[in-house]
């Protein structure tokens, strides 16, 4: 038999496709491998201290989207979170009472729960009570724990939001409330309604100021279960009852409807979030080439609607286009961040001399016509009353920190929480009374009022003016007198014949 002979030059390039596809056979393999997609016992995890990365993922979905890892939280707080990659937005957040130093070091376990701990060893945060054999990350951005023997998981994330829901995550009465970024705000379900909630003294008071009750759940029935809601991925929030009709499953009571609902709009990733302004808003992702996150619905529709948009004793002007806030005491307009007053950490309620009765502190006084209250609806509130009664039921009241009055309707709502933003209503009958904290002795308020401002802005602008003029006026002169100086040492010092030459060229005007 002939034996073939093959063309070295093939066979060189045979061996390069080869060597070529092996290398990319390899690394993709050693790519398929860097992506984790499951703990298990014995795992552990250490933060780099001071990454310059926002974001150290340990833990990947399946499909790529979603990663948990160490996500560092303002300029140097350290959590842990799930985070929607192509967005880098965190969809959930282990949210510690002491956040971590994203500048020191810290380990994450798995060693049948998981366990944060910061530089000192001490505990930041742990899952409670699980045993769990494994740890996933789901397609659907939900972190779970489980126990080969089990179906069920052994803790979950989608259990214990903190600020955002997203698709099929069942919120329900017992689960925590989802609480904003700033810790202000939170949402709450009730028996029958779902409502926004403002935070003050560390979650002691929280009063409501939005509120959305199931429109065919029965709130008169004893026997009938809570509600509980859970975000569609056709565009709407619902609200169920479970258990109902006798055969099981659940009833939806309610819905509230996104802008895409009406499209059909399906198969995008979408969340709803408790936001820092107080409001409650839905996205959906359309990707990073076409907007990224699309707001989709809001529950309060108006900024002056919101709890604190103007901040701590300012007031909100509907419908201003410039200008929208400004301070309770007539003192500043503003369109930006306010400037009316502190923020509020206790209320004014001291303990007694020894009789063991609460004593009111000191306060200042604000009264103020033409204002009213967007949630009042949601306040404590007497009926058949005079200005002065409304007054009265506030001012000897500790825990009362305002009250505003319907001269109409002669309704008085009282406020049993920190005075936040009121809004402007051109009504004389509607009057607002509010204390203040007054300040330890030779303690100043930094805030200056318009006359003062305007006085201080002309003062510092004639002193400018006068400084320009004097700096001006001085140069002038010294440069008349650098310019004599200069011409006088030319005529004195001696130097090449060619300088003296085109010295006496330039100086012919003299002879």
């Amino acid at each position: 038999m002939r034996r073939c002979k093959s063309d070295p030059a093939i066979a060189v390039a045979i061996g390069v496709l080869c060597v070529a596809s092996s290398l990319l056979t390899v690394a993709g393999a050693k790519g398929e491998a860097e992506l984790t997609t499951q703990l298990l016992n014995g795992f552990t995890a250490t933060h780099t201290a001071g990454a310059t990365a926002a974001f150290e993922p340990v833990l990947y979905a399946p499909n790529g989207a979603f990663a948990f890892g160490f996500l560092r939280v303002g300029s140097g707080s350290l959590d842990l979170a799930v985070v929607h990659l192509p967005s880098s937005f965190p969809l959930w957040r282990a949210t510690p009472a002491s956040l971590g130093d994203w500048s020191r070091p810290a380990t994450l376990t798995f060693d049948s729960s998981l366990v944060l701990t910061g530089h000192d060893g001490g505990v930041l945060w742990q899952t409670l009570d699980t045993i769990g054999d494994v740890a996933v990350l789901l397609n659907s951005s939900n972190l779970v724990l489980r126990r080969y023997s089990k179906p069920v998981p052994a803790w979950q994330s989608f259990d214990n939001p903190s600020d955002t829901l997203v698709v099929d995550q069942n919120f329900t009465a017992s689960s925590p409330p989802l609480i904003s970024g700033n810790r202000r705000f939170a949402l709450r379900l009730g028996k029958t309604f779902m409502a926004l909630h403002m935070e003050f003294y560390g979650g002691r008071t929280t009063p409501a100021y939005w509120r959305h009750t199931a429109l065919e759940a029965q709130p008169q029935n004893a026997t009938e279960p809570p509600v509980y809601g859970r975000l569609d991925g056709r565009g709407f929030f619902g609200l169920y009852l479970a258990g109902t009709g006798g055969g099981g499953g659940e009833e939806k009571v309610d819905v509230l409807s996104f802008d895409t609902f009406v499209q059909n709009l399906t198969g995008v990733f979408r969340r709803m979030t408790v936001e820092d302004d107080g409001n409650l808003r839905a996205y959906y992702w359309a990707g990073g080439d076409k907007g990224g996150w699309v707001s989709d619905y809001r529950a309060i529709a108006d900024r002056c609607d919101l709890p604190t948009p103007c901040g701590a004793y300012g007031i909100c002007v509907p419908g201003a286009a410039a200008e929208q806030c400004r301070c309770l005491d007539n003192s500043t307009s503003f369109s930006a961040s306010p400037p009316c007053g502190a923020e509020e950490t206790a209320d004014l309620c001291a303990a007694g001399a020894g009789d063991g009765k609460q004593q009111q502190v000191e306060f200042e006084v604000v009264r103020r016509a033409r204002v009213s209250v967007a949630y009042k609806e949601e306040l404590p509130s007497e009926t058949n009353t005079t200005a002065e009664e409304c007054e009265a039921a506030c001012a000897g009241n500790c825990s009362c920190w305002g009250a505003v009055y319907n001269g109409g309707s002669r309704y008085c709502y009282l406020m049993d929480f920190p005075v936040e933003t009121m809004v402007y209503e051109a009504d004389d009958r509607k009057v607002g009374y509010f204390k203040v904290r007054r300040l330890p002795a030779g303690t100043k308020r930094t805030r200056m009022s318009p006359g003062v401002a305007a006085a201080t802005a002309v003062l510092s602008l004639v002193l400018v003016g006068l400084a320009a003029a004097g700096a001006c006026s001085g140069y002038r002169m010294w440069e008349r007198r650098r310019r004599k100086r200069a011409g006088m040492e030319q005529e004195l010092v001696p130097g090449p014949y060619k300088d003296l030459k085109s010295m006496g060229s330039s100086n012919n005007s003299f002879k």
